[in-house]
């Protein structure tokens, strides 16, 4: 074997290392529950990462132009940055499904396909299961928060009832009203550019869902109304995204000292 045989081994065999370390790296410092190992999430535990995030998202038509999942790919983008930002928590995955409509009546979303209708009681015994799991392994601090306007009274009642449970225990359950208040911040932006009340919720999926994926994998925008088209962006949709956080971190550091 010559000099240029071996060299260039060494610096495939180098550089296969550095790739195999980079992808280890990257999943064991991932925030996101099912990204890692168990033994991940109890270093992480026993570190000090002992606030849990847990987002509620929904699976339902918005129309033509915006994909069912929407609440769903937000919730998880949303959940990502929020614990990243707070440096002491950990995210579970979405839970992706929310009452959208009566599925034997066919109303609400439920009148179009592809939409996903979970119950309220449901909704409420899967929420608070998952809250009484995180705190039962460790976690001293469950956040519920959600994308979908339905849950909201659902998962604050639940983390209301599971919090009056576990204080004496040393855990705690707090609802973040971050769909209302980030909602708030989005209707601000799009009245100082005078769009109608009737045209904010589009534009806020539309521009939300472009914010997310430049490449639109999520958007239809052949079948994009005109008037939303003309306002909705990528760079609109992350001022909202850049609001839920804001609100989310901002009031998360406020209640869990």
């Amino acid at each position: 074997m010559n000099t240029l045989t071996r060299l260039i081994k060494i610096l495939v065999c180098s550089s296969s290392f550095l790739w195999v370390a980079s992808v280890v790296s990257a999943q064991s410092t991932s925030v996101m529950i099912d990204e890692l190992t168990t033994n991940e999430v109890q270093a992480a535990l026993d570190a000090g990462m002992t606030t849990a995030i847990y987002y509620v998202g929904g699976t339902h038509q918005s129309g033509p132009a915006v994909v069912l999942g929407k609440h769903n790919l937000l919730a998880a983008h949303l959940s990502r940055r929020v614990a990243e930002i707070l440096g002491n928590a950990l995210a579970y995955p979405p839970n992706p499904y929310a009452p959208a409509g009566d599925p034997i009546a066919k109303t609400g979303h439920m009148r179009f396909a592809g939409t996903v209708s979970m119950s309220a009681e449901t909704l409420a015994a899967v929420s608070r299961d998952i809250a009484i799991s995180a705190l039962a392994v460790g976690f001293t601090h469950v956040i519920m928060l959600g994308d979908h306007g339905e849950t909201q009274e659902i998962i604050k009642e639940v983390a209301g009832s599971v919090d009056d449970e576990w204080r004496s225990r040393g855990g705690r359950v707090i609802f973040i009203p971050v769909y209302d208040e980030g909602e708030g911040r989005m209707r601000e932006i799009l009245t100082a550019r005078n769009v109608p009340n009737n045209r904010m919720t589009p534009i806020d999926d539309a521009a939300e869902m472009m914010a997310l994926d430049s490449s639109n994998r999520w958007i239809r925008a052949e079948h994009l109304p005109q008037d939303i088209a003309a306002v909705a962006s990528g760079e609109l949709g992350q001022q909202f995204i850049d609001g839920k956080v804001e609100v989310a971190v901002a009031r998360i550091r406020e209640l869990v000292q």
